[in-house]
Order: structure tokens, then C-alpha cells, then sequence
């Protein structure tokens, strides 16, 4: 099924180093993985934790800058659907609080966004453009979800997009994988930890990063860095 899915490419593009590039963080959550009730993400992918810690601190050590977007969606109209048509996989409240193994540092900015596309009303775009990023890595929960939402968001708004695939996950392996290869050198590229390793000392990392310090703008699901605040509620 899988080979099935896949788009035929006798010339794939080769992985290169070029453009400024930033790590994405999609909703590393307990809503999502530890708090889960049903679990299906922790079965499917038990060594997420350790692989994700791993990525984020080849990123660190690189200088390549790492933006965290989270879903706070509590208040938002789509919830009351997802419950509806699957009570079972949204029990618990989805509050933007992170896994200990993906938590930001200082200097790293978080955005919080209403919906399954980090771009989609929220400050995310403006926040790497600032710092001058062409590439996007991105990595998180779920694979068929929020992160392709949000990796199409980017190819949408012309960043070039890396899935760290193995630093995804999904409910079951069979739909991570199905959505990796529906999308895989169409609207981005998916590549492994072990890939990433080897490339990201050759990525010319932005120039400087964003404050670490997380601004509030009332009715937006944004949160931003601090220097980014009146452009935000200009």
C-alpha cells in the first residue's frame, strides 16, 4: 500500500544544505501522548521520546533556532466535531502544556495556535521570516494531523520543507506511514534523524534568534516572542 501511495520520481532532488533553516516543534503534548487515554501514539512510537530529545539537541548544539507550536484548543469551534465523530481519542482537555523531553529553552519561541496548521492565524510565519529562515525541519504530534497541517502550511507560504520522519508520530504506524508517502516529494521531503545529523552542520543557521519571552495577544492564537509584540497588535 505504501509503495501504492508513493508518487514515482526518478530524480528526486538531493538533500543539500542550502537557505537558512529552523527546526519546527509540532504539539509535543501530554494531551497528546502521555495524558492519552488511549495510548495509541505511545505503543506505535515508544522511542519518540528519546529520538526527539535527540534531534533537539543536535539542533541546539548547531545553532539551529527551534520555534515550539502548540495546540490550545479549548475554545476553539472544531473540537466539538472531533469529539463528536470519535469520543474515544479526545478525552482530556487539549492544553498547550509540553512533554519534559521537548520543553523549550530559553531563547526559544512558542506559538500557540487554534487549529490543526501552526500558520493559520497565529504569529509562526512572521516569527521566521525575522530570522530570515528558507527551510523548515519539522518533527511532532500527529504525523497525519497537526504536523502535516502545519508542513503544508509551510510549503504553502514557499518555505522548503524537511519531515524528520522518525521524529513523528501518529495513532498507528500503517497511517504515519501512509501519510509520509502521499506527501514525500511533493510538498516536502522526509528525511531521518540520522540524515538530518549529517546535514545540519552544513545549514547556515539564521543570523540571530528571536527573545524567548512569550507575549499574550488577547482573541489571537499566537504567542510570540517579546520583540514581536507590536508588530503583533499593530
Amino acid at each position: 500500500m505504501e509503495a501504492a501511495l508513493r508518487l514515482p520520481n526518478p530524480s528526486p532532488a538531493p538533500l543539500t544544505a542550502d537557505g537558512r533553516a529552523a527546526l519546527i516543534v509540532v504539539d509535543v503534548q501530554t494531551c497528546w501522548w502521555s495524558l492519552s487515554p488511549c495510548g495509541l501514539a505511545r505503543a506505535a512510537f515508544p522511542n519518540l521520546p528519546q529520538r526527539t530529545a535527540a534531534l533537539l539537541a543536535m539542533a541546539r548544539v548547531h545553532g539551529v533556532p527551534i520555534v515550539h507550536v502548540r495546540a490550545n484548543y479549548e475554545g476553539s469551534p472544531h473540537v466539538a466535531t472531533m469529539r463528536r465523530l470519535n469520543p474515544s481519542l479526545n478525552t482530556v482537555p487539549i492544553l498547550p502544556d509540553s512533554e519534559a523531553w521537548a520543553r523549550e529553552r530559553p531563547g526559544e519561541p512558542v506559538v500557540f495556535k487554534s487549529t490543526f496548521d501552526g500558520f493559520f492565524r497565529t504569529e509562526l510565519e512572521a516569527c521566521l521570516c525575522r530570522m530570515g529562515v528558507t527551510r523548515v525541519l519539522v518533527c511532532g504530534l500527529v504525523t497525519s494531523a497537526c504536523v502535516l497541517s502545519t508542513a503544508l502550511g509551510a510549503f504553502h507560504r514557499g518555505f522548503d520543507v524537511l519531515l524528520v520522519e522518525d521524529c513523528c508520530a501518529d495513532r498507528s504506524v500503517a497511517r504515519h506511514q501512509a501519510t509520509v508517502a502521499m506527501y514525500a516529494d511533493y510538498c516536502f521531503r522526509a528525511a531521518s534523524t540520522q540524515d538530518v545529523s549529517e546535514l545540519l552542520p552544513r545549514l547556515h543557521a539564521p543570523s540571530r534568534a528571536p527573545q524567548a519571552l512569550r507575549v499574550h495577544i488577547p482573541g489571537r492564537a499566537g504567542a510570540v516572542a517579546a520583540g514581536e509584540k507590536a508588530a503583533a497588535e499593530a
